[in-house]
């Protein structure tokens, strides 16, 4: 069941999902907070973390139905991921651990309540259920209560182990932030399609130039950049999550966003690891009277 949200109230969760107001969220809640465990749940509730994100509850929600990034936003937690089943519900996939241990990770999202809850179905800590729940105040402003349970947890670990998870996702979080606010921006500024300005920029000699040169012709930023002896324009963002795909070194003529790992040949704008999007309005590198010109063909 769902209760009502009422911005002085918090809520706990037993393993059924019931709701049951228990603590007064502040408006003013610390930006960081780590509470201890709650008694009575039926699955081991070993603690809470309570964090102020600087957000929109779409962009919490983008982030939370978005598995892809895990394995490079997380790659200190995360090695490798493969979606077994996903849509607007949330998603089910085969992990592997940052250490090499492999698991099944299921996220729910429930949007009537604000809350995602996530289940390790198979690998370690198998059965334990983190529940998100998101209090927005604002259009930037969302607090988050996330509580961690876990089963076969000896009652004298309960505290350490509830911290341990609340040290965790103070680093998930941490990462995924940068992620999210970077994506808003990029959201608020990004121009219209066709946008006025020069669509030729002439850079100077090759032989005087330092590589990578960051430019922007119309509207949209770009970096020049060498891969062997052709020059390449490589977009300043990537096309499916506007990440920051200029800040990435080209690697035998393809390029890697840090978010989400897509590869693009940087010649074709092709992209080389299966996605469903590419590189388009490709800047034209030439030499001309021995001075490099970047222009945008109509």
């Amino acid at each position: 069941m769902c209760l009502p949200f009422l911005p002085e109230q918090g809520y706990d969760y037993n393993r059924r999902g019931e709701s049951i107001v228990h603590c007064a969220t502040e408006h003013n809640m610390p930006d960081h907070e780590t509470l201890a465990p709650h008694p009575g749940s039926a699955l081991p509730h070993v603690g809470t973390y309570r964090r102020v994100l600087p957000v929109s509850l779409e962009r919490l929600y983008e982030n939370a139905l978005d598995w892809e990034h895990l394995p490079f936003v997380h790659a200190d937690s995360f090695r490798s991921i493969e979606v077994l089943d996903s849509g607007t519900w949330g998603w089910r996939a085969l992990s592997e651990s940052a250490t090499g241990e492999s698991m099944t990770l299921e996220l729910r999202l429930d949007r009537r309540c604000r809350r995602w809850i996530t289940r390790t179905l198979s690998g370690p800590n198998e059965g334990s259920e983190i529940w998100t729940h998101a209090f927005p105040f604002g259009p930037e402003r969302v607090d988050i209560v996330v509580d961690f349970f876990v089963p076969d947890v000896a009652p004298d670990a309960v505290e350490k182990v509830g911290r341990a998870y609340a040290g965790l996702y103070a680093r998930l979080y941490d990462q995924d932030v940068a992620m999210m606010v970077e994506r808003q921006r990029q959201l608020d500024i990004r121009p219209p399609a066709a946008t006025p300005g020069p669509a030729r920029l002439v850079l100077g000699s090759r032989d005087s130039l330092q590589f990578p040169v960051t430019i922007e012709l119309q509207g949209r930023g770009y970096v020049i950049t060498a891969s062997g002896d052709r020059l390449a324009a490589v977009p300043s963002l990537c096309p499916h999550q506007l990440g920051p795909l200029g800040l990435s070194e080209v690697e035998n003529g393809t390029v890697t966003c840090p978010w989400h790992g897509y590869r693009f040949d940087v010649f074709s704008g092709d992209c080389v690891s299966g996605q469903s999007c590419r590189l388009s309005r490709l800047p034209r590198i030439q030499e001309e009277e021995g001075l490099v010109v970047v222009c945008i063909d109509h």
